[in-house]
């Protein structure tokens, strides 16, 4: 586990600005939506239709956006834990009340790699995965699962895109207060450009 000291870094705010938050985050959540007009093409119109009357219910609906939140952080969490081998107390839950969404995050900056890595987990095993099988075992459920998650996470996907070219060697922490995070380039890279790896 690599110690950082804040003495020798520099720190950069990557952030989407709340008055624009709106206008960035929609083409994440209506992609998805997207993988809906898909499978019509594929399976047919009745089946879509008798996959909305088995998938949203109300213990369905309950399941997916009480666990869906749950199980989202948890796995932001995981991934985190895993390859920073940082231990749980420096992770918190929270709430990012302009969004109105919980947030899990560590209370010390980890590397890039890594905090790319637990950002798009998330995505990853609740959404792309669940919608490349919706498709193989012809399955609703998984479909509009997915579809969901996959929106979900936009906000994940947008802080993905705001690190996707800090340097490897940089430290990333979650912004506390709004979407996006704070980068710690280190002083050397930033007085000698020609010593940063991109990452």
């Amino acid at each position: 586990m690599e110690e950082f000291d804040y003495a020798d870094f520099v720190s950069e705010e990557k952030v989407i600005p709340d008055e624009k938050l709106g206008k960035y985050n929609l083409p994440f959540i209506l992609f998805p939506v997207a993988f809906l007009f898909i499978y019509v093409i594929n399976f047919g119109t009745h089946e879509f239709l008798l996959g909305i009357d088995e998938f949203f219910t109300l213990p369905n609906i309950f399941l997916v956006f009480t666990g869906g939140f749950l199980v989202h952080e948890i796995l932001h969490f995981l991934c985190w834990q895993a390859i920073t081998r940082y231990p749980i107390e420096d992770f918190r839950m929270g709430m990012r009340w302009n969004s109105f969404t919980p947030v899990i995050g560590c209370q010390r900056p980890m590397k890039t790699i890594p905090f790319m890595a637990g950002l798009i987990f998330p995505f990853l095993l609740m959404g792309a995965i669940p919608l490349g099988l919706a498709f193989y075992f012809n399955s609703t459920w998984l479909l509009f699962a997915s579809v969901i998650f996959m929106a979900w996470a936009s906000a994940d996907i947008l802080t993905f895109i705001l690190v996707w070219n800090t340097d490897k060697n940089s430290f990333v922490e979650m912004h506390r207060k709004k979407l996006g995070c704070v980068v710690y380039n280190r002083k050397e890279t930033i007085l000698h450009p020609s010593l940063q790896s991109k990452g």
